[in-house]
């Protein structure tokens, strides 16, 4: 009984809130003005005004414009407009927009859940599996590039450095992504594929290139590499691992699926 006395009090007194807000304040013919919808409307007005309309006049200001607001749906639902084509138009349009909305919400809400699902289970990464990656790849490396869109374009600029052209001045001029030629400290993993075997064995100082990748052709010049502090490196190692593991479960689904690029701008 010690037990269950608060627990009844805590019942009775959720039970007096619940009826507290579902209590009718005000009716205008067949619509009801509930405690519940007054509070939920006094919570959108601004904190300034808040106080006054927690008053008795104040709370009686807010029920007569509520209720001006309720007079005027109702006068307008029994209006002409409500069935004319314009306005049968507009809301079909807004449902087809809601409709897209929720359909887009939708699907980004699976996909995250699905993400979330596989990280606890298919893409775990074990402490064993990054400790392993550590010991293979413990190095970041610090590059500066330039990417050009065709391979002649490229050849011209890779002429020039071997003629001994400032790389940093030509990346500025040339390269399609100018404002960010210096990338951050990278470690194996993290980079385009196509070049980062060849940026872990160059040489500090060394320029190589021309690669071609999905984002068009390569110039690289290494600047630096360096050991990265390992309870750093742990968590991007984490990642890497986990990435991996997702593009092999993607690529093995995507065997059993149909992809099919049909325009020949994106090909």
């Amino acid at each position: 009984m010690k037990i269950l006395a608060p627990l009844l009090a805590v019942m009775l007194l959720s039970s007096a809130c619940s009826k507290q807000s579902d209590k009718v304040v005000a009716r205008i013919g067949p619509e009801k003005i509930t405690e519940a919808y007054l509070q939920e409307k006094l919570g959108e007005i601004s904190p300034a005004a808040q106080e006054y309309l927690s008053t008795k006049p104040g709370r009686r200001q807010l029920l007569d414009v509520i209720i001006h607001e309720r007079l005027m749906l109702l006068a307008a639902r029994k209006s002409r407009v409500v069935s004319g084509t314009e306005f049968k138009t507009r809301i079909a349009q807004k449902e087809a927009e809601m409709a897209a909305t929720l359909a887009a919400y939708r699907d980004f809400m699976l996909t995250k859940m699905w993400v979330e699902d596989m990280r606890a289970g298919e893409l775990k990464v074990t402490e064993g599996e990054v400790d392993e990656y550590y010991r293979k790849h413990p190095d970041t490396v610090t590059l500066t590039h330039i990417l050009m869109s065709d391979k002649e374009a490229a050849e011209t600029v890779y002429k020039k450095l071997k003629s001994g052209a400032d790389f940093e001045k030509l990346a500025r001029q040339y390269s399609l992504d100018r404002e960010s030629v210096r990338l951050p400290p990278v470690m194996y993993g993290e980079f385009l594929p196509e070049l980062e075997d060849m940026a872990f064995k160059m040489r500090v100082g060394e320029t190589q290139g021309i690669v071609k990748t999905p984002l068009g052709f390569h110039i690289i010049k290494k600047l630096a590499q360096a050991r990265a502090d390992e309870a750093v490196a742990r968590e991007r190692i984490r990642k890497i691992l986990e990435k991996k593991k997702f593009d092999a479960y993607l690529a093995k689904f995507q065997e059993k699926i149909k992809v099919e690029v049909l325009d020949e701008n994106y090909k």
